[in-house]
């Protein structure tokens, strides 16, 4: 297959579907900004949590099935690439626990339990007790809790690598540049242009960039804007989590390296990659309260990232509806990039092949926002 195939953007969308094309016998081009453009990936603390998502919206639906399916799919997912690339990713199926600690926070922690619930979620709901059973750390102060055992999470940071590593093993080539614009061949695209001037031409072209697509000049309006978030992470002393632990005003996140990474903010109209120090203390703080042994750890890292938002919180997924023929988009996956990007790859990359288009994409269309 002598397919050439141009993927903009180097963060975990654009490496997954990256190494899913270039398993297919494509010759594959990852373009990356690197550090002109920060992508959200190393930012993101690297949940797997399709039962903590707020759902609202006509496609809400559609947005939880695709992320349970995805869920599923991260186990095959992870074991896949890191015997591929020879790299450890430190995906965690251990579970997700929501608590509570006032009985306000009870009785909203019970309605989303009871939403999950009617979906078909596998999830439990426990006592304050039954949920320090499973966490003997968590605060007396915890009233009750809500635990999706087939949860988890991964490290983004280390997936990324992985991601890399076997792309590059499958023949793929990275090129460090940010794009300008596609390049169209009367109503082909045939490649993109450099903010350098220099032409990259291929077969297809896929636009993975985050929240910096939008100063790709694309043929085609793509509602994606950054939303910023902060977080810290601290150094363990040996009594850290074992499970990712969903607490008022912070999420904590255990990694194998004895990081508890704390999150996260979401700041509006804030483009700016500088953490807050209010805000970073503020997450401290709330972690503490859940977790109180977290209150001792030295901080290591504290960061902020920009998540590509939708005016719906759902990606856009698929080939542009008005063209030009050729332009792919996988776009805008908002908080859930880590979570979506092994269904997101396995879903886009026969489309992009020019097989059909799995019914799966067939709601996140660029589409649904034209009227």
């Amino acid at each position: 297959m002598n397919e050439r195939i141009i993927i903009v953007g180097g963060g975990i969308i654009g490496l997954a579907l990256a190494w899913r094309l270039s398993q297919s016998g494509v010759a594959v081009t990852v373009i990356d900004a690197g550090a002109a453009v920060p992508p959200a990936t190393p930012a993101a603390a690297g949940m797997l949590a399709p039962s903590f998502e707020e759902l609202a919206g006509p496609i809400s639906g559609a947005l939880y099935d695709f992320s349970v399916a995805s869920l599923k799919r991260w186990r095959s997912f992870a074991a896949e690439l890191e015997a591929e690339s020879g790299e450890a990713i430190d995906y965690r199926p251990f579970g997700i626990l929501g608590v509570a600690m006032d009985e306000s926070g009870a009785a909203a922690l019970r309605e989303a339990f009871e939403a999950v619930t009617a979906l078909g979620g596998a999830v439990e709901w426990l006592t304050g007790d039954e949920t320090r059973a499973i966490e003997a750390g968590l605060s007396d102060r915890v009233l009750a809790g809500v635990f999706a055992r087939e949860e988890g999470q991964v490290d983004p940071r280390r997936a990324t690598r992985a991601l890399r590593e076997a792309v590059s093993r499958r023949g793929g080539a990275f090129i460090n540049a940010r794009i300008r614009r596609i390049v169209r061949r009367g109503a082909d695209a045939i490649g993109v242009e450099t903010a350098g001037g220099d032409r990259i031409e291929g077969d297809r072209v896929v636009i993975a960039a985050g929240a910096a697509a939008a100063a790709i000049e694309l043929g085609a309006a793509a509602p994606v804007y950054p939303i910023k978030g902060e977080a810290v992470a601290l150094r363990a002393r040996g009594d850290n989590l074992r499970c990712v632990v969903r607490a008022p005003g912070a999420y904590l996140c255990p990694k194998a390296d004895g990081r508890l990474v704390i999150g996260a903010t979401e700041v509006e109209e804030d483009a700016s990659l500088e953490p807050a120090p209010a805000a970073i203390e503020g997450l401290k703080r709330a972690g503490a309260a859940a977790f109180p042994a977290s209150g001792a750890y030295r901080e290591v890292e504290r960061w902020a990232g920009l998540r590509p938002a939708t005016p719906d919180a759902a990606p856009i997924l698929g080939p542009v509806p008005d063209g030009p023929e050729g332009l792919f988009l996988a776009l805008g996956h908002y908080r859930n990039g880590i979570l979506l990007a092994p269904e997101t790859a396995a879903a886009l990359a026969p489309a992009i092949l020019g097989g059909e288009i799995s019914p799966l994409l067939g709601a996140f269309s660029l589409a649904r926002f034209k009227n």
